[in-house]
C-alpha cells in the first residue's frame, strides 16, 4: 500500500473516530430528552474526554443537563449512584461557558447555574435542619462556587456556613466565616454578635470586644450590641470603660432596668473592691450612687428582682462596714450609738428582700436573708413563718 493510501486510511479513521464520538453526544442527548439519565451519562462521559468532543461547548452543556437533572430529581437510587451529581453539572456548565466565547448559550448557562445554585442552598438548609452539619456546609460551599462562577457573592451562604460550623462545634472555622461575612457587606448586627460570641468561647476577650465595638460603628442604636460590650467589658475587668458604655446604653434605652442594675454593680464595686479599699467618704459616695442605680431600675420596671436583691446586699455590706467600726471602740455609750446606727442600716434591707422573695417565692438566698433580718428585728411571727417555708 502506498504512503498516500496510509494518509487516506489514517485520516478515514479518525474521521470516523470524530463521528462516533459525535454520536456519543447525540446519543446522550437524545436519551437525556427520553428522561434516561443514567444511559445519558454513560454517553456523555467519553465524551468529554476524547479530542474530539472535550473541546466542544456543546458537549459540557448536555452534560451539564444530564446531572443537574439527576441533581434536581426525585430519583434517590439514580442520585446514590452520582453523589456527585449537582457538583458535576455546576463544573459542566462552566466549562461550557469557557468554551462559548461568543456567548451563544451564556444566558441559558448561567439560567441552569442559578437553578443548581438554589438547588445547593436548599440542600445546604435541608440538611442543617437534619443537623447533618458536614453535609450542610458542603452544600452551602458549591452555592458559593456557583454564585462566584456568575460573579455574585452568595453572602447567604457564606452567613449559613458560619451557623453550621459553630453548630458542630468547629470554633475556629465559624470566626473565619462569620468575619467573611462581615468583608462582603452582609455585615447586619446579629453577625458582628454571633463573631463577637465566637471570640469569647475562644477565649479571645479583646477580640470579642473589638468586634462589638466594630458593630455599634456601623449601628449605634443596637441595644444587644450595647449590652454584649458591656458584659464583655465586665466580664475582662475594664470597669472604667464598662461604664462609659453601660451609661451610653442607657442614653439610648433608658427604659431598660438591667442597664440601671449595671451601673449599679459596677459602683458598688468602686465600694467594695476585691482589692484594696478605699476611703470611707468615697465608699459612701459609690454605695449612694449605686443604690440609686439600683432604685431607677426598680422604678423602670418595679418587677425587676435583681435590683430588690441587690439593694439588700448593699445595705448588707454597708451594715458591716459599720459592725467593724463598732467592734474598734471600747467605750460603752458611743458603742451602744454605733450599734444602733448599723442596726438601722441592716435592717433597711427588710422590705427589699420581702420584695425580692414576693417576686421569686423559691429563692433561697432570699429566704436566708430575711430569717436572719426577721430575728435580728424580733419579728418572731415572721421568722417562723420564714423558717417553715424553708423548710426547717
Amino acid at each position: 500500500m502506498s504512503k498516500k493510501h496510509l494518509i487516506l486510511g489514517a485520516a478515514l479513521l479518525a474521521c470516523m473516530g470524530a463521528s462516533a464520538q459525535n454520536s456519543r453526544v447525540v446519543s446522550a442527548y437524545n436519551y437525556m430528552n427520553d428522561g434516561d439519565y443514567d444511559k445519558a451519562a454513560e454517553f456523555i462521559e467519553p465524551a468529554t474526554t476524547n479530542e474530539a468532543t472535550a473541546g466542544k461547548e456543546k458537549t459540557w452543556r448536555y452534560r451539564g443537563s444530564i446531572y443537574a437533572q439527576i441533581a434536581i430529581g426525585k430519583n434517590q437510587e439514580l442520585k446514590a449512584k452520582y453523589p456527585k451529581a449537582l457538583e458535576k453539572a455546576v463544573e459542566s456548565y462552566i466549562k461550557a461557558n469557557e468554551l462559548d466565547p461568543k456567548g451563544s448559550y451564556k444566558e441559558e448557562n448561567d439560567r441552569a447555574l442559578m437553578n443548581l445554585q438554589i438547588t445547593a442552598l436548599n440542600g445546604g438548609n435541608e440538611a442543617f435542619n437534619q443537623k447533618q452539619y458536614d453535609k450542610a456546609i458542603e452544600g452551602y460551599l458549591q452555592s458559593e462556587r456557583i454564585s462566584k462562577a456568575m460573579g455574585r457573592v452568595d453572602s447567604n451562604a457564606v452567613f449559613n456556613s458560619a451557623l453550621a460550623y459553630e453548630s458542630k462545634g468547629d470554633t475556629a472555622m465559624a470566626i473565619q466565616r462569620y468575619a467573611e461575612c462581615i468583608k462582603i457587606g452582609y455585615d447586619k448586627p446579629e453577625v458582628f454578635r454571633y463573631l463577637a460570641s465566637m471570640q469569647k468561647r475562644s477565649g479571645n476577650m479583646d477580640a470579642a470586644i473589638g468586634t462589638t465595638k466594630q458593630g455599634l460603628a456601623k449601628y449605634p442604636e443596637n441595644k444587644d450590641l450595647m449590652l454584649d460590650q458591656v458584659a464583655f467589658l465586665l466580664e475582662s475587668g475594664k470597669m472604667e470603660e464598662a461604664e462609659t458604655s453601660v451609661k451610653a446604653a442607657i442614653g439610648k434605652d433608658p427604659a431598660n432596668p438591667v442597664l440601671y442594675s449595671v451601673l449599679g454593680s459596677l459602683y458598688d464595686g468602686k465600694a467594695n473592691p476585691k482589692e484594696g479599699t478605699v476611703a470611707e467618704v468615697e465608699m459612701v459616695k459609690w454605695y449612694d450612687l449605686a443604690e440609686q442605680a439600683y432604685k431607677k431600675s426598680i422604678e423602670v420596671d418595679p418587677s425587676f428582682f435583681d435590683s430588690y436583691y441587690n439593694i439588700g446586699v448593699l445595705y448588707n455590706n454597708r451594715a458591716a462596714f459599720e459592725y467593724e467600726k463598732c467592734n474598734q471602740i471600747k467605750d460603752d455609750a458611743k458603742y451602744a450609738a454605733c450599734k444602733e446606727k448599723a442596726d438601722q442600716i441592716y435592717l433597711q434591707t427588710i422590705p427589699f428582700f420581702e420584695k425580692a422573695h414576693e417576686l421569686k417565692p423559691d429563692d433561697n438566698a432570699s429566704m436566708q436573708q430575711l430569717k436572719k433580718l426577721y430575728a435580728k428585728a424580733g419579728n418572731t411571727e415572721k421568722y417562723n413563718a420564714i423558717k417553715k417555708e424553708l423548710g426547717e
